[in-house]
């Protein structure tokens, strides 16, 4: 997944539940400056986990 793919995605969220989980395929995939770009694009969508059931989900792709 590329940078522009990625942010597209996470603008889905958190409409779309399953943004945490792509993403944080996509990091695990990735290496280097894109590594670190999509990492910021996860803490964006940490931002964006408003309810426990959205929290939860981060919680459970993103901030292990």
């Amino acid at each position: 997944m590329n940078l522009d793919d990625a942010l597209a995605l996470t603008q889905r969220f958190p409409k779309d539940k399953t943004v945490p989980e792509k993403l944080a395929d996509a990091i695990k995939k990735s290496s280097g400056y894109e590594k670190d770009m999509l990492i910021k694009l996860g803490e964006g969508v940490v931002l964006d986990a408003t309810t426990k059931e959205e929290r939860k989900l981060v919680q459970k792709y993103l901030m292990n």
